[in-house]
């Protein structure tokens, strides 16, 4: 593990620090640096900001051309030679190294719209916040509606009553100084969803957390076909993280609400979600069936009631998972209809005195149509 190179020995007054992890030759990543060079804050200079580009198993001397001349030699370069497939052990270098107020990461085929930076930062020193969560948007221009919080609450989020756990990537700016608080880490080894428990302990970690809403967007890029957290795997290897978290002891301490709340998470963007991933890309092994099985059956063991808000049509997906026999075909157009968001059984919770908790469809829904 060595830095080398660039900025390495200057900019120790700069208001962000910034982390980029590079796998591969492949990446946009002097895309992602212009992006940033745009973004309102001046490089290495006092109140600005230092890119740090970590070079995962990737020489430095193959990454620095792949940056614009002018921009070169203004990032600080860091080797990182582990050998492991999880951007886990990258990440959390180049955050070891950080000393600025405020730290982020980014991906190396992602970007950020022209002065997102500076609109994020200005938002953290006017509220004294210690989380400021980006808005998303995708490269073709849809917007990714999370967090789901509550209609026109943007400052002062609460995690369960605003949803933060459906923002599982910490993407923004977060107080330095909280990270360290927090003991936050990547997780490493996991060759996906390695940000789960580093995104839920900031999230429940008590510190102020406000929403750039209407500021400029980070941009998750289309480009990549080789994403680490893309490739296929084993559902128990893809699902691993979710198992883990649920089974750690900080997960096991928090109160039932709270971990109600990750759990309704982790069932609707990970476990129904692996459902039509999978099914696009090579179908279903009856080993996979049972393993999908498994681990919901674990996951909502750790949070006795988690479904109870959920839509009818979501709870007879959740059935169906936990049947391993249940005809493939069958799952599939269960699946498809608790997305069908204008039948009744989408938006009734299964439990009607759940009906006004957070995660029932009911008030789920319009939140994040309303998402700005």
């Amino acid at each position: 593990m060595t830095q080398v190179g660039g900025a390495r020995n200057r900019s120790s007054d700069v208001a962000v620090d910034l982390v980029i992890a590079v796998h591969t030759l492949t990446r946009p990543i002097g895309r992602a640096v212009e992006s940033l060079s745009l973004s309102g804050l001046e490089l290495n200079k006092p109140g600005g900001l230092r890119i740090t580009v970590v070079c995962h198993n990737v020489q430095v001397a193959d990454i620095s051309p792949r940056i614009s001349a002018n921009l070169r030699d203004q990032v600080r370069y860091m080797q990182l030679d582990d050998g492991i497939h999880s951007p886990a052990g990258p990440l959390n270098f180049g955050l070891d190294a950080a000393t600025a107020p405020y730290v982020a990461v980014m991906g190396s085929d992602d970007y950020l719209e022209s002065r997102a930076l500076r609109n994020w930062l200005r938002i953290a020193e006017d509220r004294s916040s210690d989380v400021v969560i980006a808005p998303q948007r995708h490269a073709n221009g849809r917007k990714v509606r999370t967090p789901v919080h509550r209609v026109g609450r943007t400052r002062k989020l609460d995690p369960v009553r605003d949803r933060l756990t459906y923002r599982t990537a910490p993407l923004g700016l977060i107080r330095t100084s909280e990270m360290r608080r927090l003991k936050l880490t990547f997780v490493a080894g996991l060759p996906t969803g390695e940000d789960q428990e580093f995104s839920a302990k900031l999230w429940f970690g008590g510190g102020r957390i406000d929403y750039a809403a209407g500021a400029p967007r980070y941009v998750v890029g289309a480009d990549a076909n080789d994403r680490v957290t893309c490739t296929r795997r084993s559902v128990e290897d893809t699902l691993r993280f979710a198992s883990m978290f649920v089974d750690s002891d900080w997960f096991t301490g928090r109160s039932l609400g709270d971990r109600r709340s990750m759990v309704a998470k982790l069932v609707r963007v990970h476990i129904f979600g692996l459902l039509e991933t999978r099914s696009e890309s090579g179908g279903w092994s009856g080993k996979d069936r049972y393993e999908l099985a498994s681990i919901l059956r674990a996951v909502l063991a750790s949070a006795e009631g988690s479904l109870e808000p959920f839509s009818r049509a979501d709870c007879r997906v959740a059935n169906a998972i936990l049947d391993p026999e249940f005809p493939q075909e069958r799952l599939m157009e269960l699946a498809r209809a608790r997305r069908a968001f204008l039948s009744p059984t989408t938006f009734l919770p299964m439990r009607i005195k759940a009906a006004m908790t957070p995660e029932s469809p009911l008030r789920f829904l319009p939140a994040a149509a309303l998402l700005r």
